[in-house]
């Protein structure tokens, strides 16, 4: 990849202007696509918002460094776990609701051939973390897990027991960039990120339960918009 890289900035031509920095902010629809290579049972993420703020940093013109600050929110399903009668009897529950949300970050070289161009296609990828919350909603069987001291069940702003975790991430995206119409360049662009969210315990629950959120696969294939300034 590197050796790409310095092949294109050295067959490029140079007598084009770059800024130095660039910054925007950008707005995905994303789904989770879930990882068939994990046994997760129901445990999936729907479509949810996703919140960019992407800053580039352009020491050539066909080749930048690209941060991209993001909140998530995604709704679905998890699979959480426990045991009662001093563990000899395991349940599990996989049709309450869940919220998943994100704060993150990640990094990575970007490349755009033909940048000085009106329509200049552009890609990247990116390593990243991030912090991931799983707010659940437990009723019926599950309700169980709520510890009376520290949940209010009468309470509708209760928050039921959830899981707390930092999230390595990875991802790849492409796009195009619509120059000189607006005051601020248009970006449509298209990204996936694969991360592993491992296998976490409840806070707020019953300790002798020993609840824990099971470990699965959240694969968001994203597609939106970016509106870029120039600095």
């Amino acid at each position: 990849m590197i050796r790409a890289l310095a092949l294109l900035m050295l067959a490029a031509p140079t007598t084009g202007s770059a800024a130095e920095f660039e910054w925007g902010v950008g707005l995905d629809l994303a789904v989770d696509l879930g990882d068939p290579g994990i046994e997760q049972g129901k445990s999936n993420m729907g479509i949810g918002p996703v919140l960019r703020a992407p800053i580039r940093w352009i020491p050539h013109p066909i080749v930048a460094i690209r941060a991209d600050p993001f909140m998530s929110i995604h709704s679905g399903q998890d699979r959480v776990e426990w045991s009662q009668f001093d563990g000899a009897v395991n349940y599990a529950s996989e049709d309450h609701w869940t919220l998943l949300t994100q704060m993150g970050f990640s990094i990575g070289p970007e490349v755009s051939p033909w940048g000085e161009q009106k329509f200049a296609p552009y890609a990247g990828t990116a390593l990243g973390l991030s912090f991931a919350r799983h707010w659940h909603s437990f009723k019926g069987a599950s309700a169980v897990l709520m510890d009376a001291s520290a949940n209010d069940v009468q309470s509708g702003s209760n928050i039921d027991p959830y899981t707390d975790q930092v999230a390595p991430m990875v991802g790849v995206h492409a796009g195009v960039r619509i120059q000189d119409l607006l005051p601020f360049a248009i970006e449509a662009e298209l990204g996936y990120n694969v991360a592993f969210m491992r296998r976490a315990s409840l806070k707020k629950a019953r300790p002798a339960l020993d609840a824990a959120r099971t470990a699965y696969g959240f694969n968001p294939l994203r597609i939106g918009i970016n509106a870029v300034f120039v600095r």
